[in-house]
């Protein structure tokens, strides 16, 4: 066989691959399409409008955005879900690190223990608030019963400005914690031991091995759980839904419960549709950049 007639069988094969890959992509395209694309051109649309789902759209351009930028309730919205966000990361990431470094130990009852701590994450968000809430009751809540035998007064958890941020930080830790330690967990199996052993046998102490051999190769592990856990915050929704309403004094308040407020309860689905865009570029805004860096940081892996 010549080599044109190779070169010309190899350019067939691989324009058949390149036809065959399309093919199997499209039916994961058409879904992204559907579910994600036309979604968003539809909100980006609306928020042009003023639409109440009774009399057709009525385009007012920026008018929505202007109202939210000059709403102090907005910024409200937006400093509680970065309160949220980054306190629950912060604190998440530390001790879901310290819970899987425990569990990379051979533990007596470990593989129970791991179950123990994952099992809130197969509840529901809804569920598990309920069960919170119930858990901060002032009155029959087991948390007060305690404190009251303790001599300590009750306290009121979630009507209080000052502690119902937390209160839902807390319940929302205890419900993610299983699955990032997991994730956490597996990481930590992947450190090789023999990097462990050496730095031992060269007289490095706990906390220096944790700095300079541990960390390092946890990096990839720590970043996703980290970005993953922040995302996820910045949509904050159902636990202030169900266990606040937003309250007391909106200081529950996050971007999305503004959302559903303004969509589902007063009907204004241009500015649920605007605040909808808004999130939308926040999150990307996190996203594109963190995406950015973990490929340099991959790269420059590979290069040595």
């Amino acid at each position: 066989m010549t080599r044109s007639a190779a070169s010309k069988k190899t350019f067939v094969l691989e324009r058949g691959q390149q036809r065959a890959g399309r093919l199997l992509l499209a039916p994961a395209m058409a879904m992204l399409t559907l579910t994600i694309l036309v979604p968003l051109a539809l909100a980006a649309g609306l928020s042009l409008t003023e639409y109440n789902l009774f009399e057709p759209p009525r385009f007012v351009g920026l008018d929505n955005y202007r109202k939210l930028f000059t709403d102090p309730i907005f910024y409200q919205a937006i400093g509680n879900t970065l309160y949220f966000a980054l306190g629950q990361v912060l604190i998440g990431v530390v001790v879901a690190f310290g819970v899987a470094m425990l569990f990379n130990h051979k533990l007596v009852l470990g593989g129970t223990m791991r179950t123990i701590v994952y099992l809130p994450q197969a509840m529901s968000y809804v569920t598990v608030a309920l069960l919170w809430t119930f858990l901060y009751d002032p009155f029959i809540g087991p948390i007060n019963i305690a404190l009251r035998a303790a001599g300590i007064d009750t306290i009121y958890f979630l009507t209080s400005t000052e502690l119902a941020m937390p209160a839902i930080m807390a319940m929302s830790l205890w419900r993610n914690l299983g699955y990032f330690m997991i994730i956490l967990l597996a990481g930590l199996k992947a450190v090789p031991e023999e990097m462990i052993e050496a730095a031992h046998l060269d007289g490095a102490g706990w906390w220096c091995r944790l700095r300079h051999v541990i960390i390092p190769q946890m990096l990839n592990p720590l970043f996703f759980v980290t970005v993953t856990w922040f995302m996820g915050g910045l949509q904050m929704f159902t636990q202030a839904y169900v266990m606040t309403q937003g309250g007391p004094v909106n200081s529950t308040r996050t971007i999305v419960y503004q959302m559903y407020e303004a969509s589902f309860t007063r009907l204004d689905i241009g500015t649920g549709c605007a605040i909808a865009v808004l999130l939308f570029l926040v999150v990307m805004a996190v996203a594109l950049p963190v995406r950015y860096a973990g490929e340099l940081r991959e790269r420059r892996t590979r290069n040595g």
